[in-house]
């Protein structure tokens, strides 16, 4: 096994001091592994991650310790919500959840339906616990964080998404009915966590990408929505992040124009483009391929992706995280995972906001 390399300054030290455009050991780098880290690393059953606060601690703490990535937390994903909210899933015990039955029969119903309550409802209860012990381990060092998927996936997991997006074609009121509840709903929940842990959340809109909507549904059904859970979450959390899987550079000015903070793009997507269209108003992540390199890549590969993506955008004027282009998947070896860290310790070394790192220019 890889040993990981030793670095100077703790995650909540580093993430400060960067925030404050001071030079840090290391460029800010985060994984998205939590659940999809379970077989690989610990022989857990994926399924047994989502109804274990024991076993979210330990996956956690097992990634906090044995990688060292910056960013800690369960994320709630794009079903935690959908669930609690009434969608029936299916959980693997060699894959990631998925929805079964959506909770939703009729956009009609929509107007009866309670906003969520993060104490009582679905898996929330297990989650909320899982941060408190998180919290209590590792407060000192390391800054706590989730994410979720904002209205539009929330509303598509929810009622199906054939069916919605069908519907904002034939029952586009209906739509945009099902759309403001869950815009509650996923305000609510965020503010709730907030008000219990202080971090903040960001949003994933996997639905809102080239891919799966035109450009005409994306004006009219994601961009208001986006908007309101970006000024609304604003108020209580700061700055509100986003990431949206596939393609997206035909909608990256209406993204940019919603006032996200910062702006995880798919690997499909050039860092460079966006940082030189959009790099002086948001914070740019990404993107090593999560597939093709990070599971799948020798170490070299790995590194070589690595040193890129710093290439591409660590001068990004407002920052930039060093992350997978999406979530880390299910059977990447520790090894790459430690791999990529080792990278940006490497080629991330003497990162400051804006400026190249020192490691990719020696």
């Amino acid at each position: 096994m890889l040993e990981l390399a030793k670095l100077e300054m703790t995650p909540k030290e580093r993430l400060t001091a960067y925030a404050r455009g001071e030079e840090v050991d290391r460029i800010p780098t985060t994984l998205s592994a939590g659940e999809t880290g379970c077989l690989e690393m610990l022989n857990i059953p994926i399924c047994d991650y989502y109804f274990s606060a024991d076993v979210m601690v330990e996956i956690e703490s097992f990634l906090a310790d044995n990688t060292g990535a910056d960013n800690l937390g369960m994320g709630l994903g794009l079903r935690t919500l959908p669930e609690a909210l009434g969608s029936v899933m299916v959980y693997p015990r060699e894959s990631v959840s998925y929805v079964d039955v959506p909770g939703l029969d009729s956009l009609d119903d929509v107007d009866s339906l309670d906003i969520v309550d993060i104490h009582k409802d679905g898996r929330f209860p297990i989650v909320v616990e899982a941060f408190k012990r998180l919290a209590d381990k590792y407060g000192e060092v390391r800054n706590l964080g989730s994410g979720l998927a904002g209205p539009l996936t929330t509303a598509t997991n929810l009622y199906g998404t054939e069916r919605f997006l069908k519907a904002t074609r034939k029952d586009p009121e209906g739509a945009h009915r099902l759309l403001r509840y869950t815009t509650e709903c996923v305000i609510a929940c965020c503010k709730d966590f907030h008000d219990l842990f202080g971090f903040g959340f960001s949003l994933s809109e996997p639905i809102a990408s080239k891919d799966l909507l035109s450009k005409k549904q994306f004006n009219e059904f994601f961009v208001p929505y986006l908007r309101e859970c970006v000024e609304r979450m604003s108020a209580f959390q700061g700055g509100v992040p986003l990431h949206i899987c596939g393609h997206t550079s035909d909608r990256w000015q209406e993204v940019v124009d919603s006032g996200i903070s910062g702006f995880w793009v798919d690997d499909r997507e050039s860092l460079r483009d966006l940082k030189e269209r959009f790099g002086d108003r948001i914070a740019i992540s990404g993107n090593v391929p999560p597939v093709d390199v990070l599971r799948n890549g020798t170490h070299d590969e790995i590194a070589a992706s690595v040193r890129d993506c710093i290439l591409q955008a660590a001068d990004n004027p407002k920052g930039f995280t060093l992350c997978p282009g999406c979530t880390t998947p299910v059977n990447t070896s520790l090894d790459n995972m430690i791999a990529f860290m080792n990278a940006a310790a490497t080629y991330g070394r003497g990162a400051r906001k804006g400026a190249l790192p020192r490691g990719v220019e020696e």
